[in-house]
C-alpha cells in the first residue's frame, strides 16, 4: 500500500498521483506525469500533447457526456498507465486538448484498492 498527500497547490485539496504513461507496445513510454483521481469519471483522460508525445493511434471514437450533460465526441487510445509502485493497466482512455494532467477515472481506479481521507488530506492506493 502506497500513501500519498492531497495536492494542496488546488483549492479544494485534490488526490494526486504520479503516473507513467506508456504505448501498449512498451516502445515509448512518459513517466512523471501528474494525474488527479478522478471517481465521478468512467474513462481515463489524458492530454492530447501526451496522445501526440507518444504516437498513440486512435482506436475509435466516442461520445463522451462532461460537465453539465454536455455530450462531446472524443478520440479514444490504448495506453498503458502505471501508478508509481503498482501494477500496470492498459485502458482506452479519450484524449482532450482543454486537460492540462491526466484524470484518473474508474477503468483505472477499479483496478485498486482507494481509500480516500479527505479531513486528513491523504489517500492510500494498493494494488489487489
Amino acid at each position: 500500500m502506497t500513501r500519498y498527500r492531497y495536492n494542496e497547490q488546488v483549492d479544494p485539496p485534490a488526490p494526486f498521483v504520479h503516473v507513467e504513461l506508456r504505448r501498449p507496445d512498451g516502445s515509448k513510454d512518459l513517466p512523471e506525469k501528474p494525474a488527479q483521481l478522478d471517481i465521478g469519471a468512467d474513462k481515463t483522460v489524458i492530454p492530447s500533447t501526451a496522445v501526440d508525445e507518444l504516437g498513440l493511434v486512435m482506436v475509435r471514437e466516442i461520445s463522451a457526456v462532461g460537465f453539465g450533460g454536455t455530450v462531446v465526441r472524443a478520440s479514444a487510445f490504448l495506453v498503458q498507465v502505471t501508478i508509481r509502485q503498482q501494477n500496470s493497466v492498459v485502458v482506452e482512455a479519450i484524449s482532450s486538448r482543454d486537460e492540462p494532467y491526466i484524470l484518473l477515472g474508474r477503468d483505472v481506479l477499479n483496478q485498486f484498492r482507494v481509500v480516500l481521507d479527505g479531513p486528513k488530506l491523504f489517500f492510500e492506493i494498493e494494488s489487489p
